[in-house]
């Protein structure tokens, strides 16, 4: 298992979800609203300078439409050259939707008791990539 400190991101053209990884414990942390997939960076900045990730993990949908893969890699460009940090991908697939049925759950068995909004749901899509990234050996 991988325990150096990360951020994990769940990347859309809308939002991106966020989540951190430190010695085997991942948080769900919040979403950065994003214009055409690109965050509000002074927030990703802070993230960064608060929690010193050694590493970005970026999950990447298995065959994404030409316009979100141009814009994933835009961000993933973006996330390199202002951090200077590695950024590791993460094959992902339907982290949403399992995110969303594991809030449906929780309503369900009285845990939570209101709705979840998009953002919670993407910054728990980002936890469920960091745990993804935790259990592949390096």
């Amino acid at each position: 298992m991988r325990t150096e400190p990360a951020i994990a991101l769940d990347f859309g053209l809308k939002r991106v979800g966020v989540a951190t990884a430190t010695g085997g414990v991942i948080t769900a942390r919040k979403h950065l609203p994003a214009r055409a997939g690109l965050p509000e960076w002074a927030e990703l900045d802070r993230l960064v300078q608060d929690y010193g990730p050694q590493v970005l993990v970026l999950g990447c949908p298995p065959d994404p439409d030409p316009g979100f893969e141009l814009a994933l890699k835009r961000f993933r460009k973006h996330l390199k050259g202002r951090y200077g940090l590695a950024v590791e991908t993460v094959r992902e697939h339907l982290t949403t939707r399992e995110a969303n049925a594991w809030l449906r759950e929780q309503r369900s068995t009285g845990e939570l008791g209101r709705r979840a909004r998009k953002g919670e749901v993407d910054s728990l899509a980002a936890c469920l990539i960091a745990r993804d990234w935790q259990e592949n050996e390096a």
